[in-house]
């Protein structure tokens, strides 16, 4: 009863993962069932010829279904699995040599059924036909009927092979079927075409007068045993040919099939699943001959290399693929080198099992044979690259990874490691980059494949930068680590590069959980940013400030815009600590008072981060100091000193521009730079209007030599009058630089200018206190600014007076007289000071310094140079003005109108009157 219930449940298994024949299935189980009931109700005689049909039926049509539900079960328990793996290996390597030696077999077989039936017939004294009651022709009419069935056989085999259309992975359907029944093979023995002599020419001895040695009985059991061997053979081909007749229908149909599933080519990929002749068997039997031929190959090679030449795999692919059409190379390539656990006809399992008992000395060896083959294998594949499936290209790039990272891993002596570290010849013999390594290779394989998901690969990396442990101590932590590395710089310079678009990472904020003083980066985020912020450091980063793309733009333009959005797509990619690093770097980086493009960037996402989580604002600071000492080659220029003192200083008063000295000058950073950063990084908070500047002493004061001894005696060194107004001189260049640079960076940066008090934050107010303290000299701060600066300058004196003083101490000529060259020929402020003039045109409050001729002959002079210059007329001229002042001092269409009247009035003015003189005085001598 257990034996019955055992049968059934093994059949079930196999039948459930492999799927289920509905009458078929439907019918064994309820077989089995009924003798399970019969067996409990009744006693059940082996015996009995009834049961013995029953039984005998069930087996038949479940046994191969119960040896695999054997399998399946034995293969899933570890301690049967070695026993069914040792089976497996046993009936392959039983099959390969009855393959090799199948003529020679099938010689035996015939030989064997031959004495066998020849000698039961003898033992027994069966009944036979005894020649002497029969005429030679009755007895040849036998023969006949038996050639003639072969004959219709013989026919049938010429029509089939005139019709053979039907081909999978290069091999012929038909041909295999006939190739791999055993009675097709019998035909072809030499025993079988003697038998069939024989049998004619036993009834012809017969009935000569030729005496024979042996009993004519005996002679007659020898021709009835060549006429049943016959009979047996040609019954089996023809059960073989019915199946074939069948089976082509079942090829038209899925040759059919095949032409409309050709219309979706994305649908292509399920093919690995979906087999149509499976129920026949044909094509799981031709694929695992494909699959053993390979692998056998790929050892007797291995074995024997010095009598193959180094790329025979790419020799014996190009022979199988031009027997393929191209719909179906995506499955021969697959079936070759696809790996199926437990299959010992696999080549990729066979690879998998023999690392896992490899010694040192053999992998070695290996190791340097499949670097050969795979460079070979991938380097033709790559020509057929179209004809493969993406799903098919990243499993066999990722397999081929596997395989090398279990042989460098496996060796615990360390000499595989050494060799794809240390010995480049093979990569040098087959044209790979001297220092590219083998899964280098094969990855970038992958990613050239067209149609690869680059979201899965990332997500895939993502996944094991999170599982990655930096255990230093780990032998192979470098190997991994660079590899690891190498994968996503490829794939993120693929991304920002290419026309191509992944979803990057996006890491929460700062966790509220420390362990150990370290926040608890679960998502291990400081990896992948590390990864990313050494990937972006080139030094100075291009500008990606202009990310909209618009209808008009060029090709190139539009490319250029798209590569900016995705340059600031990975620098938002890394976490906090590395995106603030990497912004506070390239802020550094810069010289003096140069700005980076990106400023407004860089000002709004610092300003972002440090808007919340206050009280991890230290532990944020310190990350990111130690992230640009140790990631960055600024360090000669930034060191922890000076980033300590950013720091801790950011929220002091400065009484004196001798504070910014604590700084030095290694930086290379102007004063009001260390004011901006100092700022951002406090938070740009706006919660109180305070200048950080506060003088303890006012300008201007007058140098007398009781001052100077004062200085004396505090400093103990020499100075002079001279050098005491060199000294004041020089501070006041620092103030009015400092000024200057406010107003340079608010061009770039709007954001840090405004006219509503309720949003001014201490940056402005403190250059404000600067600019209203009298302590600037505005001839430092006008000097070649922008007219947009000139506007805000203008404002700030103008309007922005009442915390200072109760008066104004802005005029009409303030800028002209503060300019240090005002001169007809020359002025210093440059072409900021002209358009700011040409917008004042229009104000009242500029009246009287248009009145004077010293400023309109200068005035004039450059209007006239800048027109020539630019080759504008003075309408388009006010236009590009109007365009760039807009935001600031926005020009009404009638101001605009205005100021062309008046600067041609100005360009042209003395020579129309001259000729309305002229023509008033014609018209009065006419009169």
């Amino acid at each position: 009863m257990m034996i019955i219930l055992i049968c059934l449940s093994l059949f079930i298994i196999n039948r459930t993962m492999n799927g289920f024949r509905l009458f078929l299935d439907s019918t064994i189980i309820i077989g089995f069932i009924c003798l399970f009931f019969y067996y409990c109700c009744f006693d059940l005689i082996f015996i009995s010829l009834t049961n013995l049909v029953l039984i005998l039926i069930l087996l038949v049509y479940s046994f191969s279904d119960i040896l695999f539900g054997i399998r399946i079960i034995g293969l899933s328990i570890p301690f049967i699995r070695s026993i069914v793996l040792k089976y497996i290996d046993c009936k392959g390597f039983l099959q390969n040599k009855i393959r090799d030696h199948l003529v020679e077999i099938r010689e035996i077989v015939l030989v064997t059924f031959l004495f066998l039936i020849f000698g039961v017939q003898v033992q027994l004294q069966l009944p036979y036909i005894n020649f002497t009651n029969y005429s030679l022709i009755e007895i040849l009419g036998f023969d006949i009927a038996i050639f003639s069935l072969y004959g219709i056989y013989v026919a049938f085999l010429q029509f089939l092979t005139e019709n053979d259309k039907v081909y999978y992975l290069g091999v012929s359907k038909i041909r295999f079927m006939l190739d791999n029944s055993v009675w097709s093979q019998l035909t072809r023995a030499k025993l079988f075409h003697i038998i069939l002599l024989v049998s004619v020419l036993i009834p012809l001895f017969s009935k000569s007068n030729i005496e024979f040695n042996y009993q004519l009985q005996n002679i007659e059991y020898l021709w009835q045993t060549c006429y049943i061997i016959s009979i047996v053979v040609y019954i089996f081909l023809l059960k073989l040919s019915i199946s074939i007749v069948y089976g082509v229908f079942r090829l038209n149909l899925e040759n059919v099939s095949k032409t409309v599933k050709k219309e979706d080519v994305k649908e292509k990929d399920s093919r690995h699943k979906e087999k149509i002749f499976n129920r026949f068997g044909i094509t799981d039997k031709i694929n695992i001959s494909v699959q053993r031929s390979f692998k056998d190959e790929f050892w007797k090679i291995y074995k024997n290399q010095n009598q193959y030449r180094d790329d025979y795999i790419k020799v014996r692919l190009q022979e199988r693929i031009t027997l393929v059409e191209k719909a179906d190379r995506d499955e021969l390539i697959f079936t070759i080198f696809g790996r199926e656990n437990w299959e010992n006809y696999n080549l990729s399992e066979s690879i998998f099992v023999f690392i896992e008992n490899i010694d040192s000395d053999e992998g070695k060896q290996f190791f340097r044979f499949y670097k050969n083959f795979c460079i070979h294998k991938w380097n033709f594949l790559r020509d057929y690259q179209t004809d493969i499936s993406p799903r098919t290209w990243v499993k066999l790039v990722e397999q081929d990874i596997l395989i090398f990272d279990k042989l460098v891993k496996s060796d615990s002596t360390f000499n595989i490691f050494k060799i794809e570290f240390s010995d480049n010849a093979i990569s040098r013999n087959l044209n790979l980059e001297k220092n590219k390594k083998i899964k280098e290779f094969l990855f970038e394989l992958l990613l050239d494949k067209e149609g690869v998901n680059l979201d899965d690969v990332l997500i895939s990396i993502k996944k094991e930068i999170q599982r990655f442990s930096q255990n230093k101590s780990d032998q192979f932590y470098r190997y991994t680590y660079d590899f690891l590395k190498f994968r996503l710089v490829t794939i993120l310079d693929k991304y920002e590069n290419d026309d191509v678009n992944i979803n990057l990472p996006e890491y929460k904020s700062l966790s509220d959980a420390f362990q150990n003083g370290q926040r608890n980066d679960y998502e291990n985020s400081m990896l992948y940013s590390k990864i990313c912020f050494n990937y972006l450091d080139r030094g100075r980063i291009e500008d990606f400030s202009h990310t909209k793309v618009e209808a008009d733009d060029s090709k190139e333009r539009e490319k250029q815009k798209l590569k900016a959005q995705k340059i600031q797509g990975l620098i938002l990619s890394m976490n906090e600590e590395y995106r603030m690093a990497f912004m506070l770097y390239q802020l550094f980086y810069t010289d003096r008072t140069q700005w980076d493009e990106n400023l407004a960037f860089y000002d709004n996402n610092i300003q972002s981060i440090m808007k919340h989580g206050k009280q991890y604002h230290g532990y944020l600071f310190d990350q990111v100091k130690n992230i640009i000492l140790s990631e960055t080659d600024i360090d000669h220029r930034i060191t922890e000193s000076f980033l300590d003192k950013i720091w801790e200083t950011k929220n002091e008063t400065i009484m004196d521009f001798s504070w910014f000295d604590q700084f030095g000058d290694q930086h290379q950073m102007s004063n009001f730079k260390i004011l901006y950063v100092q700022w951002i990084l406090s938070g740009a908070t706006t919660s109180y209007l305070k200048s950080r500047i506060n003088f303890e002493r006012g300008f201007p004061i007058k140098v007398r030599n009781s001052l100077v001894g004062k200085i004396k005696g505090k400093e103990n060194r020499k100075m002079s009058v001279k050098d005491l107004k060199w000294r004041i001189r020089r501070k006041e260049e620092r103030i009015g630089h400092l000024c200057r640079d406010y107003l340079l960076l608010t061009d770039q940066l709007t954001t840090i200018f405004t006219k509503v008090p309720s949003d001014k934050h201490n940056l402005q107010i403190s250059v404000e206190y600067l600019l209203h303290s009298g302590k600037v000299n505005l001839s430092d701060v006008i000097d070649n600014i922008s007219v947009t600066s000139l506007l805000r300058l203008e404002w700030l004196l103008r309007w922005n007076y009442y915390h200072y003083h109760r008066e104004s101490n802005y005029t009409s000529r303030t800028f002209f007289d503060e300019m240090t060259s005002n001169d007809r020929y020359y002025w210093s402020a440059g072409r900021g000071i002209l358009e700011f003039f040409i917008v004042k045109i229009v104000d009242n409050f500029y009246r009287d310094l248009y009145q004077d001729k010293e400023f309109m002959a200068g005035f004039k002079y450059h209007l006239e140079s800048q027109l020539n210059s630019l080759n504008k007329t003075v309408e388009e001229y006010v236009e590009l003005i109007a365009e760039r002042v807009s935001g600031i001092d926005n020009l009404s269409i009638l101001q605009k109108g205005q100021i062309i009247s008046k600067l041609n009035y100005i360009l042209f003015g003395q020579d129309n009157n001259i000729k309305i003189r002229q023509k008033e005085n014609i018209a009065i001598n006419k009169f």
